[in-house]
């Protein structure tokens, strides 16, 4: 539970306190609850903000709920010496490092769900200020009921991610075996409904089918990842260039608001009944803060006309609910229609067919205005498609607003484009979005081409390819080893380093890694400039595998998207003659931004990178499990296909079969509610 110490937040600890003597078996989205934590994140804003903080976790411990405090590093989040009060997009920076501290310690206690106080109230204030900020329908929605947890991109076990790691454990927390006990009452009542029913049509063999047990034994074989050949034949996935399939990210923090049907009055009700103290912030209640107190001492001041009052604000979230509903329902539909004829995790590509829409064609009684309604409702049907796909191989973290691809929905959707959109006889056009480059597969490379059958409406989705006017995704490796020395003086080995944090490299893949290399370690994409000093290091068998490989998975440009792992000077593993006087700070180095600070731009762009690339050597492509000889005595590593943010479970066409697939891009092994 994330615990402010305000009254809502207190109600949902005192409840969750009381809810598992009610309820032993009590569980959230079918997940038993062990027990219950509360995270006290202090902001440090206020002087008083520490010892409150103490008092809320004394108050949790009488309730019999383990409590931690939090502090926010605000010199981490903001630039060291930085006054974050004095930030213009305080609230957002605010909720920013709120989260983010939630996501960490959430990941770290291995906590999959997390409990939020939001109420009736909160989300009132949340609709008016999404509405004077000029929100459509789909903004009025309000706060979710339940949701996977915001600003934590990048933190392994919290943003999409923990899934594989968790189901190599030794205590996994996701169990897909059925407790005997739980089978066995299923069961019971399963054959006591067939008995009463007289079916016999249920029987098979002499023995009674379990409708239930069927239904689990499909749920476990959809997260099977790419577990059988014949999935790996369904994705294209090729069994003859010794690929093992690739480990794809699942899981993370989700988070849940169990009070946004109750009224603050009725949390204040509930600890006063029951003895419950809580502490008010009284920032809170300065109008010329924020424009969220603004509007709430508008509110309570009954100043706004009946139309923006409460009863209203929230009528109309729940209009804007039902309608986004029915609006994703469609979606889905749309999504079923759609044929996946391959997926390359590796290279982070697919092969997509999208649906056949019928032009939208004016009736004689039809008006105008109804006409171009059904075209503009088909559209944006369209583009919550084109959405969802670009949630799939998109590295950016804000995806496009809808507004932003009518162009996309007309080329891809040439039914739904106005007239002047479209030529009679051109053919479709490659173009760019959101970081992701749709080809048509007339113009796509011929390996690909030649592999799915033609159609107008078939596309070949990659990521961008990287420009000489964009920053290069990196991540540099700060350590490098030396010779240890034996109990005679004389060189003996090299350390390894500990094992580092995974690492979301481009919005794509998780990477983890550890060596003993003498030079420091980066990550970056595969330079073309590296390519063939690292072909000829293959040996003759090695060269021709890569060939093949990138053939296959990374055809043209897209193999320069790849991830790479560089030694940050040239080393020769079999006589590993190191350079004197590394590392040299002074040499080599590309200074930051003089109006830059240094923790900000370290948080965006990564560590500062060596000018000359060409002294790098490339040592691996770990994406497609090739290496240097003898690298493994130097270096380990592990990368996943990594979910971008919106992984999701959704059923596509493979030829005449339907496949459930649930899709993320990222790479090897390393969630509340």
């Amino acid at each position: 539970m994330a615990i402010s110490g305000g009254v809502d937040s207190m109600a949902l600890a005192y409840l969750c306190s009381k809810v598992r003597e009610k309820d032993p078996m009590f569980v959230v989205c079918d997940n038993p609850v062990g027990s219950f934590r509360g995270f006290v994140v202090d902001h440090g804003l206020r002087q008083e903000s520490g010892q409150e903080a103490e008092d809320v976790c004394k108050a949790l411990k009488k309730m019999g709920i383990v409590a931690f405090r939090y502090p926010i590093n605000w010199d981490k989040e903001v630039g060291e010496g930085t006054d974050p009060r004095k930030v213009p997009n305080f609230e957002s920076v605010a909720r920013r490092a709120r989260y983010r501290q939630l996501g960490r310690s959430c990941a770290e206690s291995r906590i999959v769900t997390l409990l939020l106080g939001h109420h009736q109230d909160d989300q009132y204030e949340t609709v008016l200020m999404r509405l004077v900020n000029g929100h459509r329908s789909r903004g009025l929605r309000g706060m979710h009921r339940a949701s996977e947890i915001p600003e934590c991109e990048g933190i392994h076990r919290a943003f999409n991610s923990g899934w594989v790691d968790d189901q190599i454990s030794r205590a996994p927390y996701v169990k897909y075996n059925l407790r005997r006990a739980t089978l066995k009452h299923e069961l019971q009542n399963a054959i006591q409904t067939q008995l009463e029913d007289g079916n016999e049509d249920d029987r098979t063999n002499g023995s009674l089918v379990n409708p239930w047990v069927a239904d689990e034994i499909s749920y476990v074989d959809e997260f099977q990842y790419l577990d059988e050949e014949g999935d790996q034949a369904a994705l294209n996935l090729p069994l003859d260039l010794g690929l093992e399939p690739m480990p794809i990210e699942d899981a993370g923090v989700n988070i849940y608001r169990p009070l946004l049907e109750f009224g603050k009055d009725r949390l204040v009700a509930t600890c006063l009944a029951n003895g419950v103290p809580w502490w008010e912030d009284h920032t809170n209640a300065d109008p010329t803060l924020t424009m969220r107190n603004t509007l709430r001492d508008l509110a309570r001041t009954d100043k706004l006309p009946a139309a923006l009052q409460k009863p209203a604000i929230l009528a109309l979230s729940a209009k804007c609910e039902i309608k986004a509903q029915a609006r994703d329902a469609e979606v889905d539909r749309w999504l079923k229609r759609t044929v996946l004829h391959t997926f390359e995790p590796r290279a982070g590509s697919f092969v997509i067919q999208f649906p056949d829409i019928a032009p939208v064609r004016q009736l004689r009684h039809q008006s105008a205005r109804r006409y171009h309604s059904r075209i503009a409702q088909k559209r944006i049907v369209a583009g919550a498609l084109v959405q969802r796909i670009l949630s799939i191989a998109s590295p950016d973290i804000q995806l496009p607003p809808l507004g932003d691809l009518q162009n996309v929905i007309s080329r891809l959707f040439p039914s739904l484009a106005s007239r002047s959109e479209t030529q009679p006889g051109a053919h479709p056009q490659p173009f760019p979005i959101a970081s992701v480059h749709f080809t048509p597969l007339e113009a796509a490379p011929s390996s690909i081409a030649r592999a799915v059958p033609a159609n107008e409406r078939t596309w070949y989705v990659s990521r961008v390819p990287y420009t000489s006017n964009m920053p290069l995704p990196q991540w540099r490796f700060p350590y490098y080893s030396r010779w240890e020395l034996d109990i005679h003086g004389l060189p003996s080995f090299f350390r390894w380093s500990g094992r580092a944090p995974w690492h979301f490299y481009d919005g794509r893949y998780w990477i983890k890694l550890s060596h003993r290399l003498p030079y420091r370690v980066v990550v970056m994409p595969f330079l073309a400039a590296h390519a063939k000093d690292f072909r000829d290091s293959l040996g003759r068998d090695g060269a021709k595998r890569l060939d093949a490989i990138l053939k296959r998975m990374a055809p043209g440009k897209v193999r320069y998207t790849l991830p790479a792992i560089y030694v940050e000077e040239y080393l020769d593993l079999s006589n590993k003659v190191i350079r004197s006087n590394y590392p040299d700070p002074k040499e080599g180095e590309e200074p930051i931004p003089e109006t830059v600070d240094a923790a900000v731009y370290s948080r965006y762009n990564g560590p500062v990178l060596p000018k000359a690339l060409s002294k790098m050597r490339l040592l691996a492509l770990p994406t497609l499990d090739i290496q240097v000889p003898h690298l493994g005595k130097w270096l380990e590593y592990k990368e996943e296909g990594g979910s971008k943010g919106q992984g999701f479970a959704k059923c596509v066409t493979k030829g005449q079969e339907v496949i459930s697939e649930r899709f993320t891009v990222s790479s090897d092994p390393p969630n509340p509610c």
